[in-house]
C-alpha cells in the first residue's frame, strides 16, 4: 500500500500526517540529499526541487551529497558539501558542530536521492548512532523510522507533494 512505512501499516493520508508531525515535532533536523535529487524528475519537477521546498519547509539543514550542492546554494538554502561517509562519521562520533556547523546533535536525519543499497548503508549506521532516520525515496526501507514505501513515479509525487503542502 503506497505512504508510510515502519512499525504499522498506516492509510496513506494518515501516514503522512503522522510523518509531517514527527517532522515538525523534531527539533534539529538534518537533511542530505543525494545526486539522484539532479537526475529524477517527477512530472514538471525534479527532485532536488522537493528537496528544497521540504528543507524550506523544516528549517532543516543540508548536507549535500553527490553534486547537488551548486543547485542548492543557488536557490539559498544554507548547505556543506560533502560525502555520505562523512555525514555518518561526524554524526557517529558526535563532532556534528565540527563536521557539519550545526548548533545541536540532529534528532532526525532526513534523506532524497539514494538508490536502495545506500540508503540501507546510511540508515544502519545512523542507528546505531542513535539518530532516528526518515527516507523520502519510493523505497521501502524496514530499518528507518519513517520510510516511503514502494511507490510508482505518479505515487512518489503525490506523497512529496502532500508533504510539501502540509510543512
Amino acid at each position: 500500500m503506497p505512504g508510510v512505512g515502519g512499525g504499522s501499516r498506516m492509510k496513506e493520508r494518515d501516514g503522512i500526517d503522522e510523518l509531517v508531525k514527527y517532522l515538525r515535532d523534531s527539533k534539529e533536523k538534518l537533511m542530505m540529499c543525494g545526486e539522484f535529487c539532479n537526475r529524477i524528475k517527477l512530472g514538471d519537477k525534479r527532485l532536488i526541487d522537493w528537496a528544497v521546498a521540504i528543507a524550506s519547509g523544516l528549517g532543516a539543514h543540508v548536507a549535500a551529497t553527490g553534486n547537488t550542492v551548486v543547485e542548492l546554494k543557488r536557490r539559498g538554502i544554507a548547505t556543506r558539501k560533502m560525502w555520505a561517509a562523512e555525514v555518518i562519521y561526524y554524526l557517529q562520533h558526535d563532532r556534528w558542530q565540527e563536521g557539519l556547523d550545526l548548533v545541536a546533535r540532529p534528532d532526525v536525519v532526513i534523506m532524497l536521492g539514494y538508490n536502495m543499497d545506500m540508503l540501507r548503508a546510511i540508515v544502519k549506521a545512523l542507528n546505531t548512532a542513535g539518530i532516528e532516520t526518515v527516507v523520502l525515496d519510493n523505497v521501502a526501507v524496514d530499518e528507518a523510522t519513517y520510510s516511503l514505501s514502494r511507490l510508482s513515479l505518479a505515487e512518489w509525487e503525490n506523497t512529496l507533494e502532500m508533504i510539501v503542502n502540509m510543512l
